[in-house]
């Protein structure tokens, strides 16, 4: 996966699935984990939206927070980060601009 999605550079590591450069920048910077870019998205967004486990993993284990709203994430439709999102306490019940919780974007993709 290429190209740029971010005027951030870690969102754009996290989008493209570069594991190791997106690490080794955190470890050196750990502010570049929760930073945003132009649509308030932050590395975690972008990882959850492309499918990267690991980074996601990676970023949810350093403590990032996980209810930062976004609609690309809710509609990713991936199960292993769905669990992992859960499991650090994601809010189920969280509503979008839409009014849209990630239930109803479940049930509208057939998940």
């Amino acid at each position: 996966m290429e190209g740029r999605v971010s005027n951030v550079e870690i969102c754009n590591l996290a989008y493209t699935g570069k594991f190791e450069e997106l690490k080794k920048c955190v470890l050196s910077d750990s502010s570049l984990a929760t930073k945003t870019d132009q649509d308030s998205r932050s590395a975690l967004h972008w990882a959850c939206s492309a499918g990267h486990v690991a980074i996601v993993q990676f970023l949810l284990d350093l403590g990032v927070e996980v209810d930062l709203k976004d609609d690309v994430t809710a509609s990713a439709g991936r199960e292993e980060i769905v669990r992992s999102l859960i499991s650090k306490g994601a809010q189920l019940n969280a509503v979008n601009q839409n009014g849209c919780t990630p239930l109803h974007y479940a049930a509208s993709k057939n998940l």
